[in-house]
């Protein structure tokens, strides 16, 4: 972990590896972040969670899901990538469908549900943020059956129903993501607490059926520096959403002779508000920003800009994410 957060090891994809190997370049072509790689990152943030119960393993989980494990699956479900990159075309493999990477992906798919909540030793925590159900024992006699409301990440709003099987003392955990500024919680209608983002938020109560807990997280748009072969560049994320340039739905721009989408410059304060899209996912999100083509902007910075749309980063045209 050391060398991942510290040393350039891990990718803004929430992945690493180039090759099978480890690298610290930041290079994202061709054979970069391999699959079974981003499995086991999951796996082992997972357990770094539990031991050390720190916020950080959890938002880490949560980049590498949504991004690196969601784009390394077809839309359908029935192709598996054995490298994500995300500079240039990627690929579905084409071999057969025995090696490790498919296999590992359908274990964790397989294990993902178990990762959204966890039992603590005097309650319970909420870990990913999802529309889902669950049941959680807090004490021999004590069973609480959760329910999150919410199309998180699209929106920054999460209901958690909290109903235990009867009343009864214990902390509901909730991880505030570091990339939120500052939160917000209420729990029953009650006055909004503000939280800062980058930690667990402990709510120690005597709960009882019908409790509600509403958590909004405000997700504005962030321009993250790129790092090594992307420095002087940056890449746009909302939440723990990256998006990427799909040169089919940027066409015209596309089209042009020149057209490189390293090389294209972004005005950060020409961005608009999420737009609804449903071609990656339904219920998704894309990001229109103005930008200058190629060549255009290193003299002529009154050159006038081009519509840019960036889609979510699993989606399976995506080429380029740093700007």
């Amino acid at each position: 972990f050391a060398f991942m957060l510290h040393g350039n090891g891990l990718l803004i994809t929430g992945s690493c590896s180039e090759g099978e190997c480890w690298h610290d370049s930041q290079s994202g072509l061709q054979n970069t972040a391999e699959t079974c790689t981003g499995t086991y990152i999951v796996r082992l943030s997972d357990l770094m969670l539990q031991l050390e119960t720190n916020s950080l393993y959890g938002d880490l989980m949560e980049r590498t899901i949504y991004n690196a494990l969601f784009a390394a699956v077809s839309p359908d479900f029935r192709r598996i990538r054995y490298f994500t990159p995300f500079d240039g075309k990627r690929f579905y493999s084409t071999t057969l469908d025995t090696f490790c990477c498919p296999n590992n992906y359908r274990r964790f798919m397989g294990d993902l549900p178990g990762w959204l909540y966890y039992r603590t030793k005097d309650g319970l925590l909420v870990n990913l943020y999802n529309a889902s159900t669950a049941t959680v024992d807090v004490a021999d006699d004590v069973r609480v059956r959760l329910e999150q409301i919410t199309d998180y990440p699209s929106s920054d709003n999460v209901l958690l129903k909290v109903d235990p099987s009867r009343e009864a003392g214990f902390t509901v955990q909730l991880r505030i993501p570091g990339w939120c500024p500052e939160a917000t919680v209420a729990v029953n209608g009650g006055a909004a607490e503000k939280v800062a983002g980058g930690r667990f938020l402990s709510l120690q109560r005597i709960w009882k059926t019908g409790d509600r807990v509403e958590l909004k997280m405000p997700m504005p748009w962030r321009f993250v520096r790129g790092r090594q072969a992307q420095a002087g560049r940056v890449a746009v994320m909302r939440g723990p959403m990256l998006f990427t340039l799909n040169a089919a739905r940027n066409a015209a721009l596309a089209s042009h002779p020149d057209f490189e989408p390293r090389q294209m410059m972004i005005d950060p304060a020409e961005i608009s508000p999420p737009q609804s899209d449903d071609s990656v996912r339904p219920g998704g999100l894309a990001c229109r920003i103005q930008a200058w083509p190629a060549g255009n902007f290193k003299f002529w910075p009154h050159e006038p800009r081009v519509p840019l749309l960036l889609t979510e980063f699993p989606d399976p045209a995506g080429e380029a994410i740093y700007f």
